[in-house]
């Protein structure tokens, strides 16, 4: 079965990054969110906002 492609905002992108670097774990902060945490890396790494 194919997984569906799931797209986010631009603002829930920032406020997922927004979030990850308050919190300080990209771990949690994606689990939390229910998305994978390469995204939340790669959000990180596109908004220059890496830890």
């Amino acid at each position: 079965m194919k997984k569906e492609k799931r797209h986010y905002s631009l603002e829930f992108k920032i406020k997922a990054v927004e979030l990850s670097n308050q919190r300080g774990s990209i771990m949690s902060v994606a689990e939390e969110l229910n998305i994978p945490h390469d995204n939340l890396r790669r959000w990180m790494q596109k908004y220059g906002i890496v830890n």
